[in-house]
């Protein structure tokens, strides 16, 4: 494994999230929602790897973060794997809508809102902030 991999993955992944802001600017709210769905999940499997040292190769967000706390709980991160559950717990019906949208926004018939775009940013920013904040609590303790 490149130690220099886990920074190249947070870099992509947000360099995801600003086409995520910048697809919502031009009214393209379906791929808006794809590139934050796009940017949480590699931003979580650069977290597993800085972390852990583990790669994960699925790509639901909510196994990813589930898979994340167990880890973290197995390695006697307590405190850092109950913020990553509760997290999913009082998001989970938008992180389903989150990952959802990786399929509905590339192959379905399926119109989002500016709403929807809005939301899914939020959680993406959301996510991305709690997991440096996993990272911070980690290396300092």
């Amino acid at each position: 494994m490149s130690w220099g991999l886990p920074e190249k993955l947070k870099r992509r992944a947000l360099r995801l999230f600003e086409e995520a802001l910048d697809d919502k600017d031009k009214g393209y709210y379906d791929i808006s929602s794809f590139h934050c769905e796009q940017a949480v999940q590699l931003y979580v499997k650069a977290v597993l790897l800085e972390l852990i040292g583990k790669e994960y190769e699925g790509h639901g967000i909510r196994s990813l973060l589930s898979y994340l706390s167990d880890l973290l709980e197995k390695n006697e991160y307590h405190e850092e794997a109950k913020k990553v559950r509760d997290f999913v717990r009082e998001r989970s019906s938008s992180l389903v809508t989150l990952e959802d949208s990786c399929i509905e926004g590339r192959y379905e018939d399926v119109e989002f809102s500016e709403e929807d775009a809005d939301e899914m940013i939020k959680l993406a920013k959301d996510t991305i902030s709690m997991l440096e904040e996993v990272v911070r609590s980690v290396k300092s303790g």
